[in-house]
This record gives C-alpha cells, structure tokens and sequence, in this order.
C-alpha cells in the first residue's frame, strides 16, 4: 500500500518588467506537480501533471522553481487564501484555495451550494442532493458521508441513470463502518465489501491527494469490481485507473466489469509504436488491437499482459491468443 504524500506549500516567484508582475506558482501533491501562472492583476492559467511516484513528483516541482530562478524570477512568500489565478477549471484545482480556519468549520457549511444537500434517512451524519436536471434520468445524485464532527467527509456520485436505490443503502451502510479509512495516511484502499452492494464485490478509498479535489478534507469512495484495480497496484496506478485515458466510469452503477489491462510489448508492425518496455495501463481495444496485429508481426515481436492479481502472461506471434479467449484470464475467472 502506499502512503499519502504531504500537500506542500505553494511556491512562488515574481518578475517585475515593463510595469508589470509576472509570477509562477508549483505545488506538489503526492504524484501530482500543481502550476500557476500569469500576471498580478490579469487573468491567469493553471495545470496539473501527473507523475510516475512522489519523488518524480518532487523532482519536477525542483525543477520548475530553478527553471524560474533561471528566468529571472525570484521566489517570494505564497499568501494562504490569495487566488493568483482563476483557475476553477484546472485539473486538480478547483478548491484547492486554503482558508485561515478553514479545518474548524463544519464542511457542509463550507462548501458551494452546500444548503442542496439533505439528510439520508436511517443513516446519521450522511447527505446527498441531486442537482435539478430536466430529464429524470439525466445528471446524477451525490452523497457525503461525515467523519469528524462534520469536518471532513468522504464523496461518491451516482448517475441518476443507474441510481439503484437498495444498492446505494448497502454501499453506505458499508461506508458508515468506514468513514475514517481513507484518512489513515494510505494513499487508496481496495476492500472487500460483507456484502455486495449491487453486482460490486469491493470498494476503492482514495485519499484527498488521489482524489485530485484540492480539499484535504474531502476524500472520496466507490464500488468496484475485484478486476477493476490491482491488488498490489501504486498510487500511480490507481490514478491511471480512475483519471487516465479510458478510466473506469466510477458513477456508472450498471457498467460492465472494466478488468485490468496493463501491457508491455513490442510489437511490429502494429498502430502501437514505439515499443513499450514497462508495464503501463491501456485500454481494452488497445489490447484488442495488439492481439490482432500479433499473428502477422516480426518473429521478434512480442506482448505481455499483467492481471489485476499480479500475474503475467507472455504471446509471440505463434501463440498469441483472441481477447475472448485472454478474458477469464483478466476477470480472475481463468
């Protein structure tokens, strides 16, 4: 299991020329590296970077500061509570501006639009809302189940489509023995539920930084299937899994089991070039794709799959078999 790295402070650094203020700004936050940037006054930008682990993620951030030291800028005190970019609609930044006091409040007072959520009934010190949509099975319904006198909360969203109302009873009464879990300093927690809420086995816990929110109070929950995430995966891994390309539809309560697929090939000729030398996540019809185009590549061609379990299996273009025939293989199954 991996731990949760801190949330470090804000960095900043100003240039004055030509009777303006440029400035920079970088956070690290687990894996991630958060940047800001623009002119004091003016509208600004901001983007987050996803890294391979926290030390990567720290090394990045090092570098971006002596990249600005080097472009003439230099480092001064980042104000807590100061917005130098409106920047709400930055990945892993909406939210993330720090409040004198902020830690003391109840959280339901403290978030937009907080007066939308109501009491569950049978549970205590859990809320949903469902935001106003005009079709009925449109939009979706959004649950906080409160820890700490109403101080942090751990969030889960359901599509209104796929709102199972027994299901989501049986995932918070689960939730309600949890609610501290994903506080512990790990970065995410695969569990087995007692019973299945749905057709889900487990539940995946993120913790504030994985989540990619910016509210260290705000962590976040959901069903899964066993297949869906690794029982040794990293922290990068499960971010892959649930912000990457082709991620699995966490609000979705009536998908399809979406297994593992982590590959490394090197496969010629195929769309997938270059080779790949490390496990890394792709998507099903990458896998599908790479199957296909197997049987026809160089005899030096290659293609590994690794389970969400852990295990490998290696094809050559003599042995590579259809993605029917690999599929128990990923759904632990086979």
């Amino acid at each position: 299991m991996e731990n949760v790295s801190g949330v470090g402070e804000w960095q900043r650094f100003e240039r004055h020329a030509d009777g303006r203020t440029e400035y920079r700004e970088v956070r690290q936050e687990g894996i991630r590296c958060h940047l800001r940037w623009g002119i004091v006054g003016g509208n600004g930008t901001a983007m987050t970077v996803t890294r391979d682990d926290e030390r990567d993620a720290r090394r990045h951030a090092s570098r971006k500061a002596r990249e600005y030291l080097r472009k003439g800028f230099t480092a001064t005190e980042a104000v807590a509570g100061t917005e130098s970019a409106p920047d709400a609609g930055a990945p892993g930044e909406q939210g993330a501006r720090e409040r004198p006091g902020a830690d003391d409040r109840p959280l339901l007072g403290d978030l937009p639009d907080a007066d939308g959520f109501l009491p569950v009934d049978g549970f205590e010190a859990i809320h949903r809302r469902r935001p106003a949509t005009a079709a009925p099975r449109a939009g979706f319904h959004e649950y906080l189940v409160l820890g700490d006198d109403g101080r942090r909360a751990v969030r889960f969203a359901v599509g209104a489509a796929s709102h199972d109302p027994e299901a989501v009873a049986a995932f918070l009464a689960f939730l309600d023995t949890r609610r501290d879990l994903p506080f512990d300093g790990g970065s995410h927690h695969k569990v087995r539920l007692p019973a299945p809420a749905g057709r889900f086995t487990h539940a995946l816990f993120r913790s504030p930084a994985l989540t990619g929110s910016g509210d260290a109070r705000v962590a976040s929950a959901h069903p899964v299937f066993d297949c869906e995430i690794g029982d040794a995966d990293t922290e990068v891994l499960v971010d892959a899994r649930t912000t990457g390309h082709g991620a699995i539809r966490l609000g979705d309560w009536d998908r399809e089991p979406r297994p593992v697929v982590d590959l490394r090939y090197a496969v010629e000729p195929s769309f997938h070039r270059p080779a790949r030398k490390k496990f890394l996540v792709f998507r099903t019809d990458d896998l599908r794709s790479l199957l296909a185009a197997l049987p026809g590549a160089t005899p030096g061609s290659w293609l590994e799959v690794r389970s969400y379990r852990g295990g490998t299996r290696r094809f050559t273009p003599a042995t590579a078999p259809s993605y029917e025939a690999l599929l128990p293989f990923l759904l632990g199954t086979g």
